[in-house]
């Protein structure tokens, strides 16, 4: 009974909250995050193309097109903090690219997505594609702070954290079909869609946000790597990632709001 008591009481505080604030939801930051880099250089292609011998590398990839979304974000969102975990050829460590995430200050009414980009490999050759990944919705994260569980008592943090993740969930869901949406204007029959894939990669499940792993194409594929190592296809698909994200922005502020246990 007194758990339902504090649990209703919440859930008006948030629902008067919730009419006072309607519209004032936004998307307050947004980290772009290029894999690997420095002394890891991720996925490796070589190949013989028309001749000539072509390498692509994953991290000089990602670092490519994670930059030009970076650029289009910030002319896009002068209001908003665009952050990206590299500029360079380092390596961050996969605990330093969540920890610039997770440590974003936010209020109440802000929210903040991840968006992390690499390139794929396979043994398989003849392997293709792109897709884009989001955190299996069976994992559990510790969402909700110590001090703010301490505050509300052990038998509410659990609820308010599977509320949470449920919510994160949803719309890292949300924000894969509009990135994968994106990238299938962009890229058009050039290379096919693999789909939106649940798996529990390190940045997605240590970042405590909606966020997302996007995969660009198969480096140790010739005709992909071809691809891959074209201007104008690294344009379509920060293109078509920043579209993806504009949209999921758009969706989210005038849709729906992020909790705040």
């Amino acid at each position: 009974a007194t758990t339902l008591a504090v649990l209703e009481k919440r859930f008006s505080q948030a629902e008067a909250e919730g009419a006072a604030k309607k519209g004032q939801f936004s998307i307050a930051a947004i980290l772009i995050d290029p894999g690997h880099g420095g002394k890891d250089s991720g996925a490796v292609g070589d190949h013989v193309v028309g001749g000539k011998k072509l390498r692509v590398v994953e991290k000089d990839l990602a670092l490519d097109v994670s930059a030009r979304i970076f650029r289009s974000l910030k002319e896009r969102f002068p209001d908003k903090r665009i952050l990206i975990s590299r500029d360079k050829d380092i390596y961050p460590t996969l605990e330093d690219r969540v920890a610039m995430a997770n440590q974003v200050s936010l209020v109440a009414e802000e929210a903040i997505i991840y968006v992390s980009v690499h390139a794929n490999a396979s043994f398989n050759k003849n392997a293709k594609g792109f897709e884009v990944w989001y955190l299996n919705p069976e994992y559990r994260r510790t969402l909700v702070d110590p001090a703010s569980a301490k505050k509300v008592g052990e038998d509410i943090a659990p609820i308010l954290n599977a509320m949470l993740e449920e919510e994160f969930t949803t719309e890292s869901i949300m924000l894969a079909r509009k990135i994968m949406g994106g990238l299938q204007a962009g890229i058009g029959s050039k290379s096919p869609s693999r789909g939106i894939r649940a798996e529990e990669w390190f940045v997605v499940r240590n970042a405590r946000m909606p966020s997302v792993l996007v995969e660009m194409g198969f480096v140790t594929n010739p005709e992909e790597a071809a691809l891959l190592a074209s201007d104008d296809y690294l344009k379509r698909l920060s293109d078509g990632i920043y579209t993806g994200i504009v949209d999921f922005v758009g969706y989210f502020e005038t849709m729906r709001g992020p909790s705040t246990p």
